[in-house]
């Protein structure tokens, strides 16, 4: 989960330098906390951590009469965390809980050949594994359990239809014209 958390607070710092609170009304208002759910705590906790890792930098704002405000930016150590957490959830293992979308929105950040690597890396394992589902439906059949037979269907729908996406977006990033 921290690595979704520091996933969504780099990315959205690569946008712009902004405080927590900005950070959490921004993963509220783009829908990234059902991918990845974190309180405020979770997304305070994970900017401190950072900062002390170097990944970002802040500094005390204040406007007007209001309370300061600590504003965080992205350091060059951040970047690069940014790009291995990206590649990792992109390139995820894990069957179908859609780790890759939470780096996805943030797959500009990689270099364009990395980003087709992890993407063809996903697509390539969600086919295997909707390949092996297929043969153990196969072995199944007839065989008496109809509930379980129709689960493992559904998951060989689901892995179908995530290799068609990842290939759609995969012509996109290919389509980038970007350097």
């Amino acid at each position: 989960m921290s690595s979704k958390i520091s996933t969504m607070v780099l990315g959205l710092l690569m946008e712009g330098e902004k405080h927590g609170y900005e950070l959490v009304k921004a993963m509220e208002e783009r829908g990234m906390l059902r991918w990845a759910p974190a309180s405020k705590v979770a997304v305070y906790k994970t900017l401190s951590r950072m900062e002390e890792e170097g990944c970002l930098t802040s500094w005390l704002e204040r406007e007007g009469n209001a309370p300061e405000k600590r504003v965080y930016a992205v350091t060059a150590a951040g970047e690069q965390r940014l790009q291995d957490l990206v590649y990792s959830l992109c390139a995820s293992r894990e069957p179908l809980r859609f780790a890759s979308t939470v780096g996805l929105p943030f797959i500009q950040y990689l270099e364009k050949e990395a980003a087709i690597d992890c993407l063809e890396s996903r697509r390539e394992y969600i086919e295997g594994q909707g390949r092996r589902l297929s043969d153990e439906v196969d072995m199944l059949e007839g065989l008496g359990d109809d509930i379980f037979l129709e689960i493992i269907r559904h998951e060989e729908a689901a892995y179908k239809e995530e290799a068609r996406w990842l290939k759609r977006i995969i012509a996109k990033v290919k389509n980038d014209k970007r350097e």
